[in-house]
Protein backbone atom coordinates (compact mmCIF):
# COMPACT_ATOMS: atom_id res chain seq x y z
CA UNK A 1 0.00 0.00 0.00
CA UNK A 2 1.14 3.45 -0.83
CA UNK A 3 -0.17 5.28 2.16
CA UNK A 4 -0.56 4.78 5.81
CA UNK A 5 -1.85 6.40 8.62
CA UNK A 6 -1.27 5.10 12.05
CA UNK A 7 -3.25 6.39 15.09
CA UNK A 8 -5.23 9.05 13.09
CA UNK A 9 -8.57 7.94 13.08
CA UNK A 10 -10.08 11.19 13.69
CA UNK A 11 -8.60 12.67 10.60
CA UNK A 12 -10.65 9.74 8.52
CA UNK A 13 -14.29 9.31 7.60
CA UNK A 14 -16.43 6.44 7.07
CA UNK A 15 -20.01 7.56 6.81
CA UNK A 16 -21.37 6.87 3.73
CA UNK A 17 -18.44 4.10 2.77
CA UNK A 18 -19.01 0.84 1.56
CA UNK A 19 -17.73 -1.71 4.22
CA UNK A 20 -16.13 -4.39 1.21
CA UNK A 21 -15.03 -6.98 4.04
CA UNK A 22 -14.77 -7.42 7.69
CA UNK A 23 -12.83 -9.68 9.56
CA UNK A 24 -13.00 -10.85 13.26
CA UNK A 25 -11.32 -13.34 15.07
CA UNK A 26 -11.13 -12.99 18.71
CA UNK A 27 -9.11 -15.39 19.52
CA UNK A 28 -6.54 -14.28 17.41
CA UNK A 29 -6.81 -10.45 18.02
CA UNK A 30 -8.11 -9.14 14.54
CA UNK A 31 -10.53 -6.75 13.72
CA UNK A 32 -10.30 -5.58 10.24
CA UNK A 33 -12.57 -3.78 8.07
CA UNK A 34 -11.75 -2.79 4.18
CA UNK A 35 -14.28 0.05 3.17
CA UNK A 36 -14.55 1.79 -0.31
CA UNK A 37 -15.61 5.25 -0.44
CA UNK A 38 -13.92 6.49 2.82
CA UNK A 39 -12.71 9.97 3.25
CA UNK A 40 -8.91 11.03 4.20
CA UNK A 41 -9.23 14.74 6.23
CA UNK A 42 -7.49 17.07 5.14
CA UNK A 43 -5.57 17.45 8.52
CA UNK A 44 -4.46 13.63 7.80
CA UNK A 45 -0.77 13.34 7.79
CA UNK A 46 -0.95 11.58 4.08
CA UNK A 47 -3.17 14.26 2.68
CA UNK A 48 -0.59 16.40 1.02
CA UNK A 49 -3.33 18.72 -0.58
CA UNK A 50 -5.12 19.94 3.03
CA UNK A 51 -8.62 18.81 1.02
CA UNK A 52 -10.98 15.81 2.22
CA UNK A 53 -10.79 13.20 -0.32
CA UNK A 54 -12.04 9.78 -0.71
CA UNK A 55 -9.85 6.79 -1.26
CA UNK A 56 -10.96 3.48 -2.86
CA UNK A 57 -10.17 0.11 -1.16
CA UNK A 58 -8.77 1.26 2.24
CA UNK A 59 -7.76 -1.13 4.71
CA UNK A 60 -8.23 -0.36 8.44
CA UNK A 61 -6.97 -2.78 10.80
CA UNK A 62 -7.52 -2.71 14.87
CA UNK A 63 -4.68 -4.20 16.77
CA UNK A 64 -5.51 -5.84 20.09
CA UNK A 65 -9.49 -5.51 19.75
CA UNK A 66 -12.15 -5.99 22.43
CA UNK A 67 -15.54 -5.98 21.61
CA UNK A 68 -17.69 -4.04 23.93
CA UNK A 69 -20.76 -4.14 22.56
CA UNK A 70 -22.59 -5.48 19.98
CA UNK A 71 -26.64 -4.62 19.36
CA UNK A 72 -29.17 -4.75 17.09
CA UNK A 73 -30.61 -1.43 17.44
CA UNK A 74 -34.01 -1.36 19.13
CA UNK A 75 -37.03 0.99 17.70
CA UNK A 76 -39.76 3.25 18.33
CA UNK A 77 -42.80 3.42 16.27
CA UNK A 78 -45.56 6.56 16.92
CA UNK A 79 -48.44 7.01 14.77
CA UNK A 80 -49.18 10.20 12.93
CA UNK A 81 -50.26 12.24 15.97
CA UNK A 82 -47.22 10.92 17.58
CA UNK A 83 -48.46 8.79 20.45
CA UNK A 84 -46.30 5.65 20.87
CA UNK A 85 -47.49 2.63 19.19
CA UNK A 86 -44.77 0.13 20.26
CA UNK A 87 -41.17 0.36 21.43
CA UNK A 88 -38.74 -2.60 20.58
CA UNK A 89 -35.12 -1.67 23.30
CA UNK A 90 -31.62 -2.60 22.01
CA UNK A 91 -30.83 -6.41 22.06
CA UNK A 92 -27.26 -7.62 22.85
CA UNK A 93 -26.18 -10.53 19.94
CA UNK A 94 -24.79 -13.21 21.93
CA UNK A 95 -20.86 -13.42 21.55
CA UNK A 96 -21.15 -16.92 19.90
CA UNK A 97 -22.73 -15.04 16.81
CA UNK A 98 -20.48 -12.09 16.56
CA UNK A 99 -17.98 -13.75 13.76
CA UNK A 100 -21.58 -14.59 11.44
CA UNK A 101 -23.02 -10.62 12.37
CA UNK A 102 -19.89 -9.18 11.55
CA UNK A 103 -19.58 -10.95 8.36
CA UNK A 104 -22.76 -10.19 7.50
CA UNK A 105 -21.80 -6.34 6.90
CA UNK A 106 -20.11 -6.88 4.24
CA UNK A 107 -21.54 -4.99 1.16
CA UNK A 108 -23.31 -2.71 3.59
CA UNK A 109 -23.00 0.92 3.97
CA UNK A 110 -22.00 2.55 7.18
CA UNK A 111 -24.37 4.87 8.61
CA UNK A 112 -21.97 6.50 11.75
CA UNK A 113 -18.52 5.98 12.88
CA UNK A 114 -16.48 7.83 15.25
CA UNK A 115 -15.26 7.73 18.90
CA UNK A 116 -18.67 7.99 20.92
CA UNK A 117 -19.48 10.89 22.95
CA UNK A 118 -20.30 8.87 26.00
CA UNK A 119 -18.60 5.53 26.63
CA UNK A 120 -18.34 3.43 30.33
CA UNK A 121 -14.39 3.24 30.76
CA UNK A 122 -13.88 -0.22 33.25
CA UNK A 123 -11.02 0.01 34.85
CA UNK A 124 -9.38 -2.59 32.92
CA UNK A 125 -9.65 -0.54 29.78
CA UNK A 126 -9.24 3.28 31.43
CA UNK A 127 -6.33 3.65 29.05
CA UNK A 128 -7.48 1.92 25.62
CA UNK A 129 -9.04 3.84 23.06
CA UNK A 130 -12.79 3.62 21.93
CA UNK A 131 -14.29 3.64 18.48
CA UNK A 132 -18.00 2.83 17.23
CA UNK A 133 -19.95 2.41 13.80
CA UNK A 134 -23.48 1.79 13.05
CA UNK A 135 -23.99 -0.05 9.88
CA UNK A 136 -27.73 -0.86 8.04
CA UNK A 137 -28.27 -4.44 7.33
CA UNK A 138 -31.56 -4.86 5.28
CA UNK A 139 -33.75 -3.19 7.38
CA UNK A 140 -31.98 -3.34 10.75
CA UNK A 141 -29.23 -0.90 12.36
CA UNK A 142 -26.55 -2.72 14.02
CA UNK A 143 -24.36 -0.98 16.79
CA UNK A 144 -20.97 -2.14 17.19
CA UNK A 145 -18.54 -0.35 20.58
CA UNK A 146 -15.00 -1.59 20.79
CA UNK A 147 -12.03 -1.00 22.72
CA UNK A 148 -8.11 -0.97 21.03
CA UNK A 149 -4.37 -0.56 21.21
CA UNK A 150 -3.70 0.94 17.62
CA UNK A 151 -5.29 1.52 14.55
CA UNK A 152 -3.56 1.09 10.94
CA UNK A 153 -5.32 2.73 8.12
CA UNK A 154 -3.91 1.66 4.42
CA UNK A 155 -4.63 2.47 0.99
CA UNK A 156 -3.29 2.56 -2.67
CA UNK A 157 -4.47 5.97 -3.96
CA UNK A 158 -6.52 8.85 -3.46
CA UNK A 159 -9.63 9.57 -5.78
CA UNK A 160 -11.82 12.80 -6.60
CA UNK A 161 -11.98 15.61 -3.59
CA UNK A 162 -15.21 15.79 -1.62
CA UNK A 163 -17.92 18.18 -2.88
CA UNK A 164 -19.60 19.60 -0.06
Amino acid sequence: MKYKSVDEIETLSFRDATLIRCIYSEKQGILEFEFDGAVVREDNSANELYTDRYASDMQVRFTEPEIEALLLEGHKYYDANDVLQESVPDKPVDRADYEDVLKSFEGRVVFYSGQPKEMLKSSENADRKCYQMIIDVDEESYVLSFYYDKVIAQWEHFMNKVMN
